[in-house]
């Protein structure tokens, strides 16, 4: 089975449904919902996504793309309103079978991207999403060489994945660190 998930409505919702061709249709949303005759015609419903944080936002999409996923194949069709940008995100970092998005009535097939993050820049992430360390500190709890942790967090901070404080040459992971490890 081939399933949409999407926060998308109208005549972009109708395009994409046609373009995907499935035969499940899930729509996301964050308040009132009015239903559309397109989801007489496809299994599925929608899903209301009632939290205000956007890391619990995240993980809720990963859970329903995760389950469908069990079913099938997956497709997600997003705008840029309310969910969109976290629904886009979250499919790209699970792994969905294709990505779209509506630009002036017209729906396009986006690339997946792919956050490239070693085990040991994880490891990383992980650690400091529990609490801020220094490079000396990151080396003993990872078990690497300082050198090696240095190059690590360049990466990392190149990625806006992690900062480092001004005073005290310690590490933290910043939200957009939080969001890849969520």
């Amino acid at each position: 089975m081939k399933t949409l998930i999407t926060n998308l409505n109208g005549h972009c919702l109708f395009n994409a449904s046609r373009k995907t061709q499935t035969e499940g249709l899930i729509i996301l949303h964050e308040g009132k919902y009015r239903k559309t005759d397109l989801e007489d015609f496809l299994k599925g419903g929608d899903i209301k996504i009632e939290t205000e944080d956007p890391y619990e936002a995240c993980r809720r999409i990963e859970e329903i793309i995760k389950g469908t996923k069990k079913h099938g194949r997956v497709f997600v069709a997003y705008n840029g309103r309310n969910l969109g940008p976290l629904l886009n995100f979250v499919a790209n970092k699970v792994g969905v079978d294709g990505i779209f998005t509506c630009y002036n009535d017209k729906v396009v097939r986006l690339p997946l991207l792919k956050l490239d993050i070693s085990g040991t820049k994880l490891k990383i992430l992980n650690i400091l999403y529990l609490k801020d360390l220094t490079a000396r500190e990151l080396g003993e709890e990872v078990k690497i060489s300082r050198a090696m942790v240095y190059k690590h967090l360049k990466g990392l901070m190149e990625l806006g994945l992690v900062k480092k404080s001004d005073s005290l040459e310690k590490y933290s992971i910043t939200n957009a660190g939080k969001l890849s490890i969520s």
